[in-house]
């Protein structure tokens, strides 16, 4: 019966050992740190396990960690994988960074590999325009193994790198400046600090002075009005100096001017 790992026995002899590794072995390649692992479900008689070791290196059939690490190097390689990622699979393989990286540098002198020659060609051929987010982009390539100083560099190079841009910007063109002009007022914030968050959300603000005098205009939004409520919410002795420049300053953060907060304070006190 095949040693199936939904299946698995306990082994009452080493022949049976043997058996399972070999079963193994055939599905993939494995290190030898993978393969003692599943041989440990098989049976905790360490002696059998070393035994099988033994003969599996001396039959050829089990790699070392040299040559493992060499043989999955070369194929990521060719496959225009990264350092890094090579770095996290064999790890995780249980193979030690030591011998990793030496082997990473005798594979990258033996065949003449340049990381950054290899990126730079992979971004300009797998994406003739930079139409994703730069976010996404990053990650990507980040996922396959490469630095970001690396992939910051491959991004520079590329002919349509003007055309790359981040998740913010994307979401800044889509943005009607008008509704998002209301959302702000609505929530009880003076036009300078409007003027400062959609600036920091990278959407356009060269028409944020029309778009407001025709809101105003059009008596959707008052400032003045707005600056008094604010006011209103809290609880303020504005008879007191420290009062009143607590006040001020409270108002002045949330974006309101000198003008809009003075009258404010004003109405306030003839309340």
């Amino acid at each position: 019966m095949s040693d199936q790992p939904n299946q698995i026995r306990k082994a009452k002899r080493i022949e049976s050992v043997m058996n399972s590794a070999m079963w193994h072995l055939g599905q993939r390649d494995l290190t030898e740190t993978e393969l003692i692992a599943k041989l440990r479900v098989k049976t905790d008689n360490e002696e059998w396990i070393q035994e099988t070791l033994e003969k599996l290196r001396g039959f050829g059939y089990l790699k070392s960690d040299q040559d493992f690490s060499r043989s999955f190097i070369e194929r990521s390689f060719s496959n225009e994988y990264g350092s890094g990622y090579m770095l996290d699979k064999l790890r995780k393989k249980g193979i030690h960074e030591q011998v990793i990286v030496e082997v990473i540098e005798e594979v990258k002198q033996q065949l003449n590999i340049d990381e950054q020659v290899m990126l730079d060609h992979r971004i300009n051929s797998y994406y003739s325009e930079l139409t994703m987010s730069k976010e996404k982009l990053v990650s990507t390539l980040q996922k396959r193994g490469f630095t970001y100083a690396q992939i910051k560099q491959a991004i520079a190079q590329h002919p349509s790198v003007e055309q790359l841009k981040t998740n913010l910007e994307i979401k800044a063109e889509k943005a009607d400046l008008e509704k998002e002009v209301l959302k702000y007022a609505r929530k009880g914030k003076g036009l300078t600090l409007i003027r400062q968050e959609l600036r920091q959300r990278k959407i356009d603000i060269s028409e944020l002075d029309t778009v407001v005098e025709r809101l105003i205009n059009d008596e959707q939004i008052d400032f003045y009005s707005s600056c008094l409520e604010q006011l209103q919410k809290k609880k303020y002795d504005l008879s007191t100096h420290s009062e009143r420049g607590k006040a001020y300053a409270m108002l002045s953060r949330k974006g309101y001017s000198s003008e809009e907060i003075k009258f404010a304070l004003s109405e306030a006190e003839e309340a």
